[in-house]
């Protein structure tokens, strides 16, 4: 097997889930059109868009006339790339830097590969990822030609380059972080700062109406190309050359460092005596750090999103809103709606904590940590109970902190009843979700560790349902399976606590299976 296809082959479930997600984004225009049927709806709806700060910052610049096809490249094209830039972040860390750190490049290394081998490699697979997501966001869109306002061919090309194009420019920057980090982790939490820092240059650029600013951010390449309106071509040639200039320094500095270690060094740390009593106790030790990170991180983009809620909830109550955000409000209270929203985004975000966090033990299983922690005379099922009791510990805080902060917040800019109160339970209220998903997870790092990289589907599928499923036309009863869009209203008459209650039960027999499940198996080390 090449190195080419042992990285595809071990990266595929992580870059299939994201590539699937990102194309049934690009499939949604049809909704559009359906949802602004006449002209006078799309004037309001334009007028709206157009003069409102908060959708400004979030989506950009809606451009003239704002036909069906613009506002879906307006709306579906920000969120579209927001994705693509986590998701290039996750990958190009994967498969430049992870593998050093596990010990897996040092095995591949021993067989003979050149030391260059594994990041051109790398290169490879992320400009195979680049190709898949041109080739299936342009076949979405345009598959809508004929059928929506402004759905062209050319467009829809556009469209689609300037989504994989964001991919590889972000993935590329990483991989350039990755030489100079000492950790994974560290090139993972820096590639994210870079999607918030090009994610406040772009919102300046669109909110300051300066449009040459949007050029030094790669999430402006969508307001530089303008597929639907100019299809400017000779913008994605240019960031083109970017890229290739990008890929040649993070290759340039991978000569220039370690096996194992960046270009900066690992933080000197005076030596000091570790007093843990118990699993529990380690746990909490190894986690608190990530948890402050999560918690300021999640706590400023539900916030954020509660900030933003002013516009669309004003519109709602004037008249319709469509597109994506139509569909998230529903029928009902927009006020309540757009908490909803707000809530499910939040909670998917907490949920992919909860997975992450519990995949440590994982982790731990395969590199040897836990056979040091059981010959301690831990019990066999301690250290997975541990890891279950600090992610729901840890999940409850990320959701409190966001949902109070936002509670604070939301009633100063959004006009309706129970603003503070509903603010905080939808938000806080997506802990039955993230526990749901800690147990699916600690059942398959309990009983089927192999197959532990399935506790992703649940969250992929849940957030699709949730986000995609009224504009993809999934019928309800499918929906439903999703585990984000139970969370009752607290300001209705008699809110309905079901959902709540089968997450819980869920949580707590998935947990238990994967607790017993560990006490009947051997310890596996090694991947």
């Amino acid at each position: 097997m090449t190195l080419l296809r042992l990285m595809i082959r071990r990266h595929r479930a992580l870059i299939g889930c994201w590539s699937v997600l990102l194309i049934g984004l690009s499939a949604t225009a049809s909704a559009y059109q359906s949802t602004y049927p006449t002209l006078q709806q799309r004037l309001v709806a334009v007028a709206l868009a157009q003069h409102n700060a908060a959708t400004t910052m979030l989506y950009g610049n809606l451009p003239d006339p704002g036909a069906p096809a613009q506002m879906f490249g307006w709306e579906i094209g920000a969120i579209a790339t927001i994705l693509t830039a986590i998701m290039a972040v996750v990958v190009a860390v994967a498969l430049t830097r992870t593998a050093e750190d596990d010990g897996t490049l040092e095995v591949v290394r021993s067989c003979g590969v050149g030391p260059r081998a594994p990041l051109l490699s790398g290169f490879a697979v992320l400009a195979l990822v680049t190709a898949v997501l041109t080739v299936g966001c342009t076949i979405g869109a345009g598959l809508d030609t004929g059928r929506v306002d402004g759905i062209t061919w050319s467009g829809a090309a556009a469209f689609g380059s300037s989504v994989g194009l964001t991919f590889l420019l972000f993935a590329l920057l990483t991989a350039v972080v990755a030489q100079v980090m000492p950790t994974a982790g560290g090139a993972r939490l820096l590639g994210f700062a870079a999607v918030g820092a090009a994610f406040g240059i772009r919102s300046i650029a669109d909110t300051q109406h300066i449009a040459w600013a949007n050029w030094l951010s790669p999430l402006g390449l969508r307001a530089t190309v303008r597929p639907f309106t100019d299809n400017r071509w000779w913008v994605l040639a240019t960031y083109l050359i970017v890229a290739a200039a990008t890929a040649w320094l993070a290759a340039t500095l991978q000569g220039r460092r370690e096996y194992r270690a960046g270009l900066l060094g690992r933080p000197s740390r005076r030596p000091s005596r570790l007093n843990i009593s118990s699993s529990l106790g380690l746990a909490v030790r190894l986690a608190r750090s990530t948890l402050v990170v999560w918690t300021v991180a999640v706590a400023g983009i539900g916030t954020l999103f509660a900030v933003m809620g002013s516009g669309v909830v004003e519109q709602s109550q004037t008249s319709d809103v469509g597109g994506f955000l139509g569909a998230q409000l529903g029928a009902g209270d927009p006020v309540a709606g757009y908490f909803g929203y707000c809530g499910t985004v939040v909670g998917i975000v907490v949920s992919s904590f909860a997975v992450l966090s519990m995949l440590r033990s994982r982790h731990d299983e395969a590199d040897g940590r836990t056979d040091q922690v059981l010959a301690s005379g831990a019990r066999r099922w301690a250290p997975l109970a541990a890891q279950v009791a600090v992610t729901a510990a840890g999940t409850a805080t990320v959701l409190i902190a966001t949902g109070a902060l936002s509670a604070v917040v939301a009633p100063s800019v959004i006009d309706g009843t129970d603003v503070a109160a509903r603010s905080f339970s939808y938000i806080a209220g997506q802990w039955p979700a993230a526990m749901a998903m800690a147990g699916w997870t600690a059942m398959l790092v309990g009983r089927w560790p192999r197959l532990s990289p399935l506790a992703w589907v649940p969250l992929v599928a849940s957030a699709t349902f949730a986000l995609l499923g009224q504009l993809l036309g999934v019928p309800r009863s499918i929906r439903d399976l999703g585990i984000f869009q139970h969370i009752p209203d607290v300001a209705a008459p008699s809110p309905d606590v079901q959902g709540i209650l089968v997450l819980l039960a869920a949580a707590t027999v998935t947990t238990l299976l994967g607790v017993l499940g560990v006490t009947r198996r051997d310890i596996v080390t090694g991947r």
